[in-house]
């Protein structure tokens, strides 16, 4: 199971202060909205030259202008780049189309989407690479947390799936029993008084 460590800082030299003490933990790096909102492409540039051999995940959430967006961030060293269910199908569709110019793979994130068990089951035949699931405030599992579509989503795909949504000490053994490809993870490590302590004990656990 990968550990994505989510870096949403908007301040670019505290976050690659908090990436050089978690690195060794983080099988991916997460470019979170915050960080790309406040530097661009700059961000995607100087995690990639400070960390060339890991994988960068940016977390875009991309509604729209997929072939300009995709096309910035691959060539910025994106190795994966988050898309919203919600968008259109001919904006899904592009967005693949230009990944794969890249080499760079498309996650579908279902925060937004409506009927997300479909989406699953479409996902593949679109090209979409990896499935994102968030643990949200309404419409819960009581136990996970999960959206209550879980199981749906689960039984339609083989795809990979990486969980996300405010995942800490409290609730990680629920989602580790879900077995997920990946978990993403950001403030319990990234806000904790040691990230590195935080970071490995959490490794440990995966």
């Amino acid at each position: 199971m990968k550990l994505h460590i989510s870096y949403n800082i908007p301040d670019l030299t505290k976050a690659l202060e908090i990436a050089e003490q978690t690195a060794e933990f983080a099988d991916i790096m997460g470019i979170g909205s915050l960080l790309l909102y406040k530097e661009g492409i700059k961000a995607i540039k100087t995690f990639k030259s400070t960390f060339p051999n890991k994988d960068l995940f940016v977390e875009a959430k991309i509604i729209e202008k997929a072939p300009d967006a995709i096309t910035m961030m691959a060539q910025a060293g994106a190795r994966y780049i988050s898309v919203l269910a919600g968008a259109l199908n001919s904006t899904i569709k592009k967005a693949v189309e230009t990944a794969k110019l890249f080499d760079t793979q498309i996650a579908l994130d279902l925060f937004d989407g409506k009927a997300n068990g479909q989406a699953a089951y479409d996902a593949k035949a679109m090209g979409i690479d990896i499935l994102i699931m968030n643990r949200l405030p309404n419409k819960i599992d009581e136990l996970t947390g999960l959206s209550a579509d879980w199981p749906s989503v689960r039984e339609n795909t083989n795809l990979p799936i990486f969980i996300t949504g405010k995942i800490d000490r409290s609730n990680l053994q629920q989602i580790i029993d879900l077995k997920p490809q990946c978990i993403m993870i950001g403030a319990a490590i990234t806000k904790a008084s040691s990230p590195y302590q935080e970071a490995q004990y959490i490794k440990s656990l995966l």
